[in-house]
């Protein structure tokens, strides 16, 4: 008891303790014989944490390296640097989560790991812009819920693995891009659909040098096969499935030499038709029923496969038997899975209409200050006319007071020029009167110039603060008419969303499973 506790301390002080000093050797044991390149292994490496990641240290300079038995939740760039020389990677019960691959990598291996991400490397090899390497891809016993976004950039891989996943429902089209795929293992995960594309209008799935499929070990009812472009696939895997038939048949897989197709809930009517035609094509069925299942499962054998009668021929026998507690589970399944999406759609339709009532008033808002910005711009274009008439009219009085002041001046020089009269009081009393009207109207006049330069600059002023207030004015106008035809186009596109999320919600989402098409 005493050794065991000792042991767990010293593996407790193993991982939480410095990480300042790891270092790991291959195990010369364990170097593979007979390759130009042998193995390194690499047992117990443990890198729990970010710290220990920086400071771990390998002697390997081997182009294979497999790793077993420790625990690196996260298989960074920054490890990777470390293992510059490293094509052949295999990472058995390494406790994986998150893994890189590099774009040096040719094959890459990861059994028993609990991987739920893959990230990719835009320049780790130091080759920016150098094509991925990887050919052969195996990621068996992981916790994968969906097919990696592998896209085209791997269109050099040949085998791709995902076994023992989680992986539920796949989209064909997800493995489009891999253009040089031969081997493609979907098996023993718990597949109860596989469609072509993620929409109706995807029309056939191709992939012309893929030679082996294996879609064993799922929970599969039906699998429509219509739209497979396939033609180099020669090995078919559909055994321990619940298929009762497979819509579109067989005939579009002109390659085919071997299927496996035990283990299934096969339409006896429709087996029978597909049977006559694997013996007409010579294509060989490699696996069995097991020994007693037909019988035990009230099924008929044909051939060495079990099947169910058709449910017109006898009403008395149960079809599936022990499989409606699975079909009701799948149900409860289905339903649970309607009910969140349904959930789903109106929370997202609820914030759309959130949205665009939010942006409504917006436009509403910024409608209301674009309409009294105008009104005040027609009150200050009206302002103004008032003040140009005014000053006009200023200017036509002013006019006209010169013009009475210069014929002041011409009476009082006609005046003076004319000759002297003969009596001198006469003459007197002309001169004293004439130059009185004269500095009188001198005076009216100087005054009448003073008032209509200091009203002249006023007005003069008064314009110029107009038209820098209209020119302001004419500013807002222009940047509120842009930001009402910014918002006429955002609800113009939130108008479009609603409508596409009330399409989704009065959708139908049930379809009905594949139909009866026989061979």
């Amino acid at each position: 008891m005493d050794s065991f506790r000792d042991v767990h301390v010293w593996l407790l002080i193993l991982i939480v303790g410095s990480a300042s000093a790891l270092h790991y050797d291959c195990l010369p044991s364990k170097v593979l014989e007979g390759k130009e390149t042998p193995s390194c292994l690499l047992d117990g490496v443990t890198l729990p944490t970010a710290e220990h990641l920086q400071n771990v240290t390998f002697s390997s300079n081997h182009a294979a390296v497999t790793m077993e038995h420790g625990l690196i939740p996260h298989f960074t760039a920054e490890l990777a640097r470390k293992l510059p020389k490293v094509e052949d990677l295999t990472l058995v019960g390494m406790g994986v989560k998150k893994l890189l691959i590099w774009r040096s990598l040719k094959h890459l291996s990861a059994y028993n790991n609990s991987i739920e991400t893959l990230e990719f490397d835009d320049g780790l090899s130091g080759k920016l812009g150098s094509e991925y390497e990887l050919t052969s891809l195996v990621l068996n016993g992981g916790l994968l819920k969906t097919v990696p976004p592998l896209g085209s950039r791997f269109n050099r891989l040949k085998l791709l693995s995902l076994d023992n996943n989680l992986l539920e429902q796949v989209k064909l089209d997800d493995f489009v891009g891999l253009t040089h795929l031969q081997s493609l293992s979907l098996a023993s995960n718990r597949l109860i659909q596989v469609e072509l594309g993620a929409s109706p209008e995807h029309a056939g799935f191709a992939l012309l040098k893929l030679m082996h499929l294996s879609l064993a070990g799922n929970q599969l009812l039906t699998l429509n096969m219509t739209g497979w472009e396939l033609g180099s696939l020669a090995s078919l895997d559909l055994s321990d499935n619940n298929l009762y038939l497979l819509a579109g048949g067989l005939d579009s897989l002109g390659a085919l030499k071997e299927l496996r197709y035990a283990r299934n809930d096969w339409n006896c009517e429709w087996l029978s038709k597909v049977q006559l035609h694997l013996t007409s094509e010579a294509i060989s069925v490699v696996d069995r029923e097991p020994e007693g299942r037909c019988a035990e499962s009230s099924m008929k054998e044909l051939q060495g496969i079990c099947c169910y009668e058709h449910a017109e021929l006898d009403y008395s026998t149960d079809v599936f038997g022990t499989r409606w507690e699975q079909l009701a589970g799948l149900q409860r399944q289905y339903e649970l899975l309607q009910y969140t999406h349904d959930l789903q759609t109106v929370k997202e339709s609820e914030a759309i209409v959130d949205e665009d009532r939010m942006f409504r008033n917006r436009l509403d808002r910024t409608n209301q200050a674009q309409d009294g910005l105008e009104q005040s711009l027609k009150r200050l274009q009206s302002n103004v006319a008032d003040e140009v008439e005014r000053m006009e009219r200023l200017s036509l009085g002013i006019t006209r007071s010169m013009a009475e002041l210069r014929r002041s001046l011409n009476d009082l020089y006609q005046l003076s020029i004319q000759p002297e009269p003969s009596l001198d009081a006469i003459r007197q009393q002309t001169a004293v009167g004439s130059v009185e009207r004269m500095e009188t109207q001198i005076d009216k006049l100087r005054r009448g110039i003073r008032e209509y330069a200091g009203s002249t600059e006023m007005r003069e002023n008064q314009l110029r603060r107009l038209s820098e207030r209209l020119a302001e004015v004419n500013g807002m106008i222009m940047q509120f008419e842009l930001e009402n035809q910014l918002s006429q186009q955002h609800v113009a596109d939130l108008e479009a969303t609603v409508k596409m999320a009330y399409d989704l919600i009065d959708r139908n989402p049930s379809k009905p499973l594949g139909s009866r098409v026989a061979v």
